[in-house]
């Protein structure tokens, strides 16, 4: 077992109760669209202004 694995056994292995299986089915679909959503976002509409190279 790596140690991040264990690390994240012991974070996870603590809070059964706060972070439910059914919450979880609604967290991840909302967050992996929120991460979509910013980085579409940030891909066409807040492109950096790139300079024309002088020749």
């Amino acid at each position: 077992m790596s140690f991040a694995t264990y690390y994240m056994h012991l974070i996870f292995g603590r809070i059964p109760s706060l972070v439910s299986s059914d919450l979880i089915l609604f967290i991840l679909p909302a967050l992996t669209i929120l991460i979509l959503f910013f980085s579409l976002q940030i891909m066409f509409f807040k492109t950096p202004k790139l300079r024309k190279i002088k020749q």
